[in-house]
């Protein structure tokens, strides 16, 4: 490996790029950027959905390039490491010793997770177990950090059992034990309620003032701008410093007020719903009242864990009731918050097909489904080969083709852009205009008041 040392930057990570191509690409994806990170900065870098924002993250992460497959043309370097690349040669990255200076929180944060161990407190404990440290002063560590996060309630939890914010704090927190240089997140307030929100930003106060870096990657500067010591823009594979205003999103119409009929036909009613899981000690959800009518959008709110996918579980048949009444007219469709759970062929146009007969009026459809989108040019791509924000799309699309008299969305912005945010307003008003309601849940306040007549509050009694 060509290495050498790095004597005129106090810089803990660097990367200076003349392009990025993935294997088989003809185009490179990324070039001539230039990012220096300093000990205890805050360095955004916003993008749409597919911009290259997770590819720059992967870089920094050691992760890219892969060996005798991508070519990178530049160096990267961490601490006085510094890795040489050309056209003509792809050194090998010592993945293990560089991630204990970079740590990297993907935007599917369960990823994250080991998946092999019974408890939350075991999942903050597996990097220390890993180097070996002393049982006592481990168990200390970790309840130190489960404190500073108001994460106690959940160390006893099996990490399968948290909902999406949940985990995503686990995650962060399990990513922060191993006490790296340089913390890179993507998208790491996705799917967390105030609470959490507040506490991931005063975890990164914290992890600052003790020097560790941070690169956040967004698809909106959002809560970030006050903070950063520098902003970037990735457009048309390169970054552009930028004040926070030019990153601000543009507002959409408001759907919220648009009239519901009084004598509007009721689709959906809980009455005192009660809900548990299999083997579990208590209800999950307890005493759940709503209606829902044709042509509402229907807001679920509260906290990580108050039980808000449990609700949308069991109005769309996964979860029955063991106390009070669940009364449905007409089918209803499912948009998991981890809508990657929802896709497993290996085109789109396979995906959106998948279940409907060849023969039947459901396959005409397919294109149309594919055009309100905007995905008809990834009709024959692999759905893992998508960004983020057009793969959420494509697994809305295998709900749509299904024509559901009630949609239901979980968390439908997370990994959203601006662009897809816009598509999935235009669907809702879609299924309303037909004479269809939309229950959805989200911590996206600004999405939530948009698009949503009404709101009611989730959570145990």
């Amino acid at each position: 490996m060509d290495r050498k040392l790095s004597e005129q930057s106090t810089a803990v990570l660097g990367m200076d790029l003349h392009s990025f191509t993935y294997l088989d690409n003809h185009a490179a994806v990324l070039h001539d950027i230039q990012l220096d990170v300093h000990p205890g900065s805050l360095t955004v870098i916003a993008g749409h959905s597919g911009s290259g924002k997770s590819t720059i993250g992967a870089i920094l992460a050691g992760l890219l390039p892969r060996h005798g497959m991508d070519e990178l043309i530049g160096s990267i370097k961490v601490d006085e490491t510094q890795i040489e690349f050309s056209s003509s040669s792809t050194p090998r990255i010592d993945v293990a010793q560089w991630a204990k200076h970079v740590g990297l929180l993907p935007q599917d944060s369960g990823h994250y997770l080991s998946g092999i161990r019974g408890t939350v407190a075991e999942e903050l404990a597996f990097c220390l177990e890993n180097a070996g440290m002393p049982r006592e002063q481990m168990l200390q560590r970790v309840n130190d950090l489960a404190q500073k996060l108001y994460l106690e309630h959940l160390l006893e939890r099996h990490p399968q059992q948290l909902s999406g914010g949940q985990e995503r704090l686990v995650a962060l927190a399990s990513l922060a034990m191993s006490e790296p240089d340089v913390l890179v997140l993507d998208e790491p307030l996705a799917g967390l309620d105030k609470r959490a929100t507040q506490v991931v930003s005063a975890m990164i106060d914290l992890l600052r003032a003790n020097g560790t870096a941070l690169v956040v990657l967004v698809d909106s500067v959002g809560i970030w701008a006050e903070d950063a010591d520098d902003l970037w823009r990735l457009n048309q594979g390169t970054l552009h410093r930028v004040s926070a205003a030019e990153l601000l999103q543009r507002t959409a119409p408001s759907l919220h007020h648009r009239p519901v009929a009084i004598d509007a036909q009721i689709l959906l009613e809980l009455d005192t719903v009660q809900l548990s899981y299999p083997g579990s000690s208590g209800p999950a959800v307890r005493n759940v009242n709503l209606q829902l009518r044709a042509g509402e959008c229907l807001g679920l709110a509260g906290a990580n864990g108050s039980g808000k996918t449990t609700v949308l579980k069991a109005i769309a048949g996964l979860l029955k009731p063991n106390a009070g009444t669940l009364t449905l007219s007409g089918e209803s469709g499912l948009l998991l918050q981890n809508s990657s759970d929802q896709l497993f062929e290996r085109t789109v146009l396979r995906e959106v097909s998948f279940g409907i007969p060849k023969k039947s009026s459901g396959r005409d459809r397919v294109p149309e489904v594919l055009a309100q989108l905007g995905l008809e040019s990834y009709a024959q791509t692999h759905p893992y080969e998508l960004p983020a924000s057009a793969r959420r799309l494509v697994a809305l699309a295998t709900v749509l083709i299904h024509e559901p008299q009630i949609l239901l969305l979980d968390e439908p912005t997370e990994a959203l852009d601006e662009a897809g945010e816009a598509v999935l307003q235009e669907v809702i008003a879609s299924v309303l205009d037909r004479g269809g309601a939309v229950a959805l849940s989200t911590h996206d306040e600004t999405f939530m008041n948009r698009v949503t007549r009404r709101v009611i509050q989730i959570g145990q009694s």
